[in-house]
């Protein structure tokens, strides 16, 4: 046997102040009845129960409140098992970690709007699987799906532009990586999307073979576009971490716009949705199109516990409780 809340226990302190309570009481009562007569004459001519009846109820009273604190302290043993069924769809957020995902045209940065959205719209989805991929110029499986979206999230705030070793963006490399992933998980099964995080910029100019990746292997995309067309400079940092713009090729500063249309295109073909980042309203049309996502079993377990066996102890605790007062009225007949 165990107990779920042993510090409960704590409450059978109360037991010492109450009889300390119930002696005073009765030592009161003893000196009041001496005031009129000897001890036992009084106590014979009154209609108050003796003193061992009264001992008796008293008794009663104390243990039945000590059983109420071992009530509360939940005592468990024996076991009891029940079955536990979830269906899940499956949300891949992919984020863009490309170096124009630094700019500011949006507030805190694109990056750091792109880490909001995916947090809101996994915040609709609590009994969701979810997982994090990041990419540039290449692409990575941070964290396959899963249930913990406590997990979720510390990936998802510790992503940073060094975790990709090329800065560019390749839409090819994203779908690539994308469509084996649900190749492999999936077996056909219309379970998984795609919440795409990004400016829309393909440096790589291989979009076309992205979206036919991603085309082919059934996977619809939700596009979550952030910045704004008018675009903002693209900043690099020094070893101290002080800005500065970066020059293309010719030493000109790179400006760099939310391409918009890029986006559209990739949900529309995959069968997705594109919204632009502007608070949690804005992405409420993907939420609603996700939540008519396939579901399919992710666990079925038999999970066995200690079950609660507090019930005992108040049951007999409220029997007690209710002889003590049938115990104050009874009387003990005195001896002729």
């Amino acid at each position: 046997m165990m107990l779920a809340t042993p510090l409960a226990l704590l409450g059978l302190l109360v037991l010492l102040p109450l009889g300390v309570a119930f002696s005073r009481a009765a030592r009161a009562r003893a000196a009041d009845l001496d005031r009129f007569g000897p001890l036992a004459i009084g106590a014979a001519a009154t209609a108050f129960p003796r003193p061992k009846r009264r001992r008796l109820a008293e008794g009663l009273a104390l243990a039945g409140v000590a059983l109420c604190v071992v009530a509360l302290a939940r005592p468990q043993f024996g076991s009891s098992s029940r079955s536990l069924h979830r269906t899940s769809g499956d949300i891949v957020f992919a984020l863009d970690l490309s170096r124009s995902m630094g700019a500011t045209d949006v507030s805190p940065s694109r990056l750091g709007a792109a880490k909001q959205a995916a947090a809101a719209i996994a915040r609709a989805f609590p009994d969701d699987r979810v997982g994090l991929v990041v990419f540039g110029g290449t692409a990575f499986l941070q964290l396959p799906p899963t249930l913990d979206h406590s997990t979720f999230r510390t990936f998802l705030d510790a992503a940073a532009g060094g975790d990709i070793p090329d800065p560019s963006t390749n839409f090819e490399a994203l779908a690539g990586l994308l469509a084996g992933t649900a190749a492999q998980d999936r077996a056909d099964a219309p379970y998984t999307a795609v919440v795409l995080l990004t400016d829309g910029e393909d440096v790589e100019g291989k979009l076309e073979d992205a979206i036919g990746l991603l085309f082919k292997a059934h996977v619809p995309v939700f596009a979550v576009g952030v910045g704004t067309p008018g675009g903002a400079l693209v900043m690099d940092r020094d070893a101290r971490g002080v800005p500065s713009p970066h020059l293309d090729w010719t030493g000109q500063p790179v400006t760099s716009q939310l391409v918009e249309q890029n986006l559209r295109d990739i949900a529309r073909r995959t069968g997705g949705m594109y919204a632009r980042w502007g608070g949690d309203a804005t992405v409420g049309p993907i939420v609603s199109q996700l939540a008519q996502m396939g579901r399919r079993a992710v666990s079925s377990e038999i999970h066995g516990q200690l079950a609660d066996r507090y019930q005992w102890p108040l049951l007999l605790a409220g029997a007690l409780l209710l002889l003590y007062p049938a115990a104050l009225r009874g009387r003990e007949t005195a001896s002729a």
